[in-house]
């Protein structure tokens, strides 16, 4: 396809030379000569401009986080990097402009969720007078990871609403939780990994965990269950970037899709490639003594689920989309 639109475009510049060379030998005049050969000496210039290969151009490609999701970012050679080459992404078909501040290519939206191991970009080369083109397809390999777009507004919202059982101010202000050490005793599984204090864990030579004032003896557990793909996306983002919010509260995450993952706030790569889940029975989970907050959907779904959980754990608690107060269960 990208040699049949060079060709088409080229085609032009052809029938024009073709017609004007006619001319001058029917006619055989010195005006009609003389346009003939400035017609092919720009051609032959336009030809020889476009002699280096768009094969070995290798194209670097990043992300660029901003307030409104994961930009990428197309870097040319800067041999190449002139007003004649151009780049356009086939695959994710989104708009790339070139940025001349940061001398790169970047898209004009934000990625969608999702983890990128392959990109196809089509560079473009025109000679000085752009009286001729040629194109070239690439495909890139990366390991793009893109996780849900920013929710700080939704985040908050959700906050608001747990508020009054987590009995913490906002999280994320300081590094610190913003309890203080009462004790230490040695780290069992399933702990919180950052109460591990480290220095006193090489002494005693054995994972000790700092026992905070205004601990209870449940830590937190973030579950968040999707049966469909309605209203996924806004979901998962704000459900992302409340996690985000209260990461300096001893708290699990809890993923249960087409995997059940228990993961890290930090591990994008799992929200990135988060799926729903399709199954019909309930699904089972280890979580026990703990207290649990379910981002479920209004299916049949999460009521067995907190049902399920409750047995187990000392609270289980769930939230309203997009609004509303936290029942508890």
């Amino acid at each position: 396809m990208n040699w049949l639109k060079s060709s088409c475009h080229n085609s032009g510049l052809i029938i024009v030379t073709v017609i004007i060379c006619g001319y001058a030998v029917s006619f055989n005049n010195a005006t009609g000569w003389a346009i003939a050969w400035m017609v092919l000496g720009l051609d032959l210039l336009s030809i020889l401009s476009l002699l280096p290969r768009l094969s070995r151009v290798t194209v670097q490609a990043k992300l660029i986080p901003t307030a409104t999701g994961q930009l990428l970012a197309c870097t040319l050679p800067k041999s190449w990097r002139t007003a004649n080459v151009t780049l356009n992404l086939t695959a994710p078909a989104i708009p790339a402009i070139f940025n001349p501040a940061t001398d790169r290519f970047e898209t004009t939206a934000p990625l969608s969720r999702g983890i990128y191991t392959d990109l196809n970009v089509t560079l473009t080369k025109t000679d000085p007078l752009h009286l001729l083109m040629k194109k070239h397809r690439q495909s890139l390999k990366t390991m793009l990871i893109v996780p849900p777009r920013p929710q700080p507004a939704a985040a908050q919202t959700l906050f608001n609403q747990l508020q009054p059982i987590l009995r913490t101010t906002q999280a994320g202000t300081n590094d610190q939780p913003g309890f203080e050490t009462q004790d230490f005793r040695a780290y069992q599984p399933g702990d919180p990994s950052n109460q591990i204090d480290w220095k006193l864990s090489a002494r005693q030579q054995q994972p000790m965990l700092r026992v905070l004032n205004s601990d209870e003896p449940q830590t937190w557990c973030w579950v968040f269950l999707a049966t469909t793909d309605d209203k996924l996306e806004e979901r998962l983002a704000a459900f992302y970037s409340f996690v985000q919010l209260v990461s300096a509260l001893p708290a699990q995450v809890l993923l249960i899709g087409q995997t059940q993952q228990l993961i890290t706030p930090t591990a994008t790569e799992t929200f990135a490639s988060y799926q729903p889940y399709r199954a019909t029975d309930v699904p089972t989970t280890t979580i026990r003594q703990h207290r649990v907050v379910v981002f479920g959907d209004d299916s049949p779904l999460t009521t067995a689920l907190v049902t399920a959980l409750q047995p187990h754990n000392a609270l289980v608690t769930t939230v309203q989309w997009p609004e509303g107060g936290v029942s508890d269960v």
